[in-house]
């Protein structure tokens, strides 16, 4: 078992030198392509960038008709709320006044009923 053990001891101080070597050949390649992956970011970044100052160009040109568009929904808005108050109040008015409108329109039909009846004796009799 002792023979065993120093062969391994053997082995082993031979080979952690060699190991260390291709550990450092693999970090290297691996701080190659890290490297070069930065700079492909770092290209994509400045596209991006010029990409970016174009996007903020158009909304930029886009935001004048977002306004027109939004001060006419305001005013649709205002209109609506008006002419809702108008027709409200006119209902009001008629719910409250039924009876004067009632007589009148009473009055307005009978006067139309007997200014027919008039012309047609007027034309009876002429």
């Amino acid at each position: 078992m002792n023979e065993f053990i120093e062969a391994a001891q053997n082995l082993s101080v031979q080979l952690l030198p060699i190991l260390g070597v291709i550990v450092l050949i693999f970090l290297c390649v691996l701080l190659v392509k890290l490297t070069n992956l930065v700079k492909t970011v770092d290209g994509s970044v400045k596209e991006f960038h010029g990409t970016m100052k174009l996007v903020d160009k158009s909304i930029e040109k886009a935001q004048a008709p977002l306004d027109t568009a939004v001060k006419l929904s305001h005013t649709v808005d205002e209109v609506h709320d008006k002419s809702y108050a108008a027709v409200k109040q006119a209902s009001e008015y008629v719910s409250e006044n039924m009876g004067t409108v009632k007589s009148y329109i009473n009055e307005k039909l009978n006067k139309t009923v007997k200014q027919e009846t008039q012309e047609d004796d007027d034309i009876i009799n002429f």
